[in-house]
């Protein structure tokens, strides 16, 4: 990335950045919350961003991919945005109620992954790469999106479940049909060993599968994967609690997610009965 030092000690750099949460300061200006690749999380105040005519060429908006030019003086926590320009803007995220609610979660997940001041190339590339894939799927490829985004964002993070290996025996769940999933123990157990264990589930043995073919090929050709509309939610619903287990927190748009997605009945044996 190329940097230069401006007045004051700031060190300025020009980046891609994704615009993941915006909050008003003051009448005029924006604090904004950016995704890159190089410099992890990076929060920067935007002065005059809310003014008919300013350096970011329009108003910012969540969502949108730009190229942009950072500043921060030593010792500050809140870098300074220069300047920002849209590289690409995905408008239809804007415009339909699936796209927007799914993509809304794509940022929230991914704020909240990627730490300030900590390159995340990958989560980066995987938020990218799912945004265009929003923008572009036709309808009913949108909850496979999303859900292909969810899975690998919990590989990045390390919070991945085991699913091929019974995490208390060691033993294969080859053939189980009715395997538990804990989110307190990490991943999958036979029944036998999941006597007590809190927060345990059934899951249907084609749920995990799905989970592993997701994670196990390359994201364009995951995306072609066929799957039925109800797996894809039930699998959906159960990476969103094992994050906000993970995370120790919930995520404001998932129920907006779910409300729009609610539609395909749920998949039989899949126990949602114990909160994670």
């Amino acid at each position: 990335m190329a940097s230069r030092r401006g007045r004051g000690g700031s060190k300025l750099g020009a980046t891609d950045a994704l615009v993941a949460r915006l909050h008003d300061f003051g009448e005029t200006s924006a604090v904004a919350v950016l995704l890159t690749a190089d410099r992890g999380s990076v929060h920067v105040l935007a002065k005059g961003a809310k003014r008919a005519r300013n350096s970011f060429l329009g108003p910012l908006d969540k969502g949108v991919l730009y190229r942009v030019r950072l500043g921060r003086r030593a010792g500050e926590g809140l870098g300074t945005l220069h300047s920002a320009s849209a590289r690409e803007a995905f408008p239809r995220l804007r415009t339909d109620a699936a796209r927007f609610h799914a993509s809304a979660l794509v940022l929230e997940v991914a704020s909240d992954l990627m730490r300030e001041d900590e390159p995340g190339a990958d989560l980066f590339r995987l938020s990218v790469f799912t945004l265009k894939a929003l923008y572009r799927a036709p309808p009913g490829r949108i909850p496979r999106s999303l859900v292909l985004f969810l899975a690998r964002a919990l590989a990045l993070s390390g919070h991945a479940p085991e699913t091929s290996v019974c995490v208390a025996c060691g033993r294969t769940l080859d053939g189980v049909e009715r395997p538990l999933l804990s989110p307190v123990r990490g991943g999958a157990l036979h029944a036998a060993c999941a006597h007590g264990e809190p927060g345990a589930r059934t899951v249907p043995a084609p749920l995990l599968a799905l989970l592993r073919s997701l994670l196990d090929r390359p994201p364009a050709q995951a995306l072609r994967l066929e799957s039925d509309a109800r797996s894809l939610r039930d699998l959906r619903r159960l990476l969103v609690e094992w994050f906000e287990h993970a995370l120790e927190r919930r995520f404001r748009a998932a129920p907006a997610v779910d409300a729009e997605f609610s539609s395909a009945p749920r998949a039989a044996g899949y126990d949602r009965s114990a909160a994670c």
